[in-house]
């Protein structure tokens, strides 16, 4: 039998979500204010939505189509200073050791293509002497 073969190939563009990357700092004292980034290039896409995580909670999210563009979600000790972050950084005040952990940044593109990517670091709270 035979059976017709579909060959898909992606040509430039067709990934529009690239050079994602996140920056979280490797420590940080206990009682300061830690600041995270994530950097990506839609191409040409418009950005649909940038979501941050602590393990797998989401705490921040970003959208330019709502209003207001930020939201923070409740979760237990994270304090997020909302008037320093946005589109591609997110700023924790007064950090407290128990949120040292894995840290991601989702970044959605919106329509036509919808592409979704994750970087994530880890971030350690230390005691401050």
């Amino acid at each position: 039998m035979n059976r017709p073969h579909i060959l898909l190939r992606c040509v430039s563009g067709c990934d529009s979500l690239s050079n994602m990357s996140i920056t979280v700092p490797v420590a940080v004292a206990s009682g300061e204010s830690a600041k995270m980034t994530c950097t990506y290039d839609l191409e040409s896409d418009p950005l649909y939505t940038v979501k941050w995580y602590k393990g797998r909670q989401e705490f921040f999210r970003y959208v330019p189509k709502e209003l207001p563009h930020t939201r923070v979600f409740p979760w237990p000790g994270i304090n997020v200073d909302v008037s320093q972050s946005g589109p591609n950084q997110v700023v924790l005040r007064d950090v407290r050791r128990h949120l040292s952990g894995k840290y991601r940044c989702e970044v959605s593109a919106d329509a036509p293509s919808f592409h979704t990517k994750i970087v994530s670091s880890w971030m350690h709270v230390v005691c401050k002497y």
